[in-house]
């Protein structure tokens, strides 16, 4: 007797539906892409309970004849390739004709459809994949699909769906993903009766971003642009201050389909550098256009990847055009009444208004009486627009010995004198390492340190990096350095102090290595340089620092991540204070 069996036609499709159908937001994708591929301008999506008890998808698509109803309930039946050449140049959001048969295996499921031009259309029911009737119906054209009872021959499987709300938010990450991909066609989304959105058809990408998340988000994007020869980037990726702690608020599509790319994803990362704190995310919008014989499709069941064939130079190229959209664009936090609608946890959030209750509790929370008075008796000038002659920022004074209070021509500026200063200084050595042009200070007195044992271990393994932030550290015998010069930003300065806070700062870390690299060594020296907080400067130290913050790449953040400065425009001080 034979081992080897056959399986049956059924428990084939249940199989595959596996793979395809892994709950109810699988079913809304797989049939709205089919509705995209069917030329469809109009896409309605209804769902109950989270969708396990009743979805149903409405086009106005090209539709199929009876003939073809029941042609595409059967396995690998589609109208989308015919040749194994096809699978190479892949233009469609489905391909491999197993999403319908895949989801009538597993549900009760009818099907009406009329193509443009026919009298009447047709309808077919079906039960675990059988096709339990077929009939003449009257409808408009495009599609109708109605899936019942999801799983209900496979109650193991069923028995894996989470609750109603679980399950209604997959498929509005779902809807969400597909509809930034399609901004040209409209999209409806109703649960349990209630429209949950309603999108109407938009020219550019931007508009749609702004329906879906909301004005505050829209207004955060920075648009991204390539136009090569083989292969275009368009979309945006939000202000840093827009980062999340996930990555669910980015998006992927190629060629009009979404996908998860972990690889560009963190290309994208690499290039906010040093603007996003540590375990934050940016939020992104990407679409890259490209001829589909120079990508492969066919790579995951869901059709969830794409390999690229020169992956390495779309890497590349993300980072860059990326890069340059944030060198270009003001990336400063705005105040209290503007940032507060897009840093909520929240996504989309509300526009609230900005009322005297802002200001009074703005007020109280960062001004002391005494540095309230200290602002008083400090010369401001006869108006906010007043600015210096050469255009940057103006010092106003000093809150705290801790912060900085500018002017320019938008508004208020309030700056973190360390985070500034630190910034300046790490894009100073950064500037130096790269280029190999460390300026060096010699010392008339040689300076000689004791260090510890732990300490002396780190100096010898890191002596080329100190060596290219501008240290001549040499060994003098037992524990003891003799340091012959120093950077020149630490001339007159601790530099003692700096180089034990460095080295201190290595052997805390959570998991210490002995190897620094040198960007690590470059945010310890920046961080341990600069100037402190709760440190009093005068209004020409104010300036100069703000100064030199503009001849900066990115001033808009340390190299943590944290905002350098904050900016409360003209507009946003009339709403505060009830005039606007």
């Amino acid at each position: 007797m034979s081992v080897i069996k056959i399986l049956p036609e059924n428990l084939v499709n249940q199989i595959a539906a596996g793979e395809v159908v892994e709950r109810p937001s699988s079913v809304v994708k797989e049939l709205v892409e089919n509705s995209i591929d069917a030329g469809s301008s109009r896409i309605l999506v209804d769902v109950k309970d989270g969708g396990k008890g009743f979805v149903k998808i409405t086009d106005n698509g090209c539709g199929m004849s009876r003939a073809d109803l029941e042609l595409a309930l059967q396995r690998h039946a589609t109208s989308k390739i015919s040749s194994e050449a096809d699978l190479w140049r892949i233009k469609t959001m489905g391909f491999r004709g197993e999403a319908l048969a895949s989801i009538a295996s597993v549900s009760k499921m009818t099907i009406k459809s009329k193509p443009a031009g026919d009298v009447g259309g047709a309808v077919i029911e079906c039960n675990g994949g059988e096709i339990v009737t077929a009939s003449e119906v009257g409808m408009s054209d495009g599609t109708v699909i109605e899936v019942f009872d999801l799983f209900f021959n496979t109650p193991a499987r069923q028995k894996y769906l989470k609750r109603e709300s679980t399950e209604f938010g997959q498929i509005t990450s779902v809807m969400n993903n597909i509809a930034l991909a399609n901004p040209s066609i409209a999209f409806k989304l109703m649960h349990n009766g209630k429209v949950v959105f309603d999108l109407a058809p938009v020219t550019d990408l931007i508009s749609r971003v702004r329906d879906v998340f909301g004005v505050a988000t829209s207004e955060a994007m920075i648009p991204v642009f390539y136009g090569g020869s083989s292969f275009q980037i368009e979309g945006f990726v939000g202000k840093p201050a827009l980062s999340r702690s996930t990555t669910k608020h980015q998006y992927f599509f190629v060629n009009g389909r979404y996908i998860q790319h972990f690889v560009l994803a963190h290309s994208i990362k690499s290039a906010f550098h040093s603007m996003l704190m540590e375990n934050k995310k940016p939020v992104f919008v990407i679409n890259i256009t490209i001829d589909p014989s120079l990508i492969d499709v066919n790579v995951h069941p869901r059709k969830l990847e794409v390999r690229f064939e020169d992956q390495q130079r779309m890497i590349r190229t993300m980072y860059s055009c990326v890069k340059a959209a944030l060198e270009k664009e003001s990336l400063t936090p705005l105040g209290i009444t503007e940032s507060k609608r897009y840093m909520s946890d929240k996504f989309p959030v509300s526009e609230p208004k900005g009322d005297v209750k802002d200001a009074i509790s703005f007020t109280k929370d960062f001004l002391s009486e005494r540095d309230t008075q200290q602002i008083q008796q400090t010369s401001l000038p006869t108006s906010i627009s007043e600015e210096k002659e050469d255009g940057l920022m103006k010092a106003i004074s000093q809150v705290s010995e801790s912060y900085i209070v500018a002017q320019d021509q938008t508004g208020l500026v309030l700056i973190d004198q360390h985070a500034a200063h630190e910034r300046v200084r790490y894009e100073q050595l950064m500037d130096q390492y790269e280029n190999e042009q460390k300026a060096v200070q010699p010392l008339l007195v040689p300076l000689q340190i004791e260090f510890s044992g732990e300490e002396v271990d780190v100096i010898e393994r890191n002596k080329a990096v100190f060596d290219g932030l501008g240290f001549d550290i040499e060994p003098f015998g037992g524990n003891t350095f003799v340091v012959n010069g120093v950077p020149s930003f630490l001339s007159g300065e601790d530099a003692e102090g700096v180089i034990k806070d460095v080295l201190d700062d290595i052997l805390n870390e959570s998991k210490p290595s002995r190897v620094q690299g040198f960007e690590e060594m470059i945010n310890y020296m920046s961080c341990r340089s600069a100037i402190k907080f709760g440190q009093k400067l005068s209004l020409g130290e104010m300036q100069v620092l703000i100064d030199d913050m503009s001849k900066l790449k990115r001033p808009y953040t340390c190299p943590h991540g944290r905002p350098t400065m904050i900016s409360l425009t003209l507009s946003e001080l009339e709403k505060m204070f009830g005039r606007k």
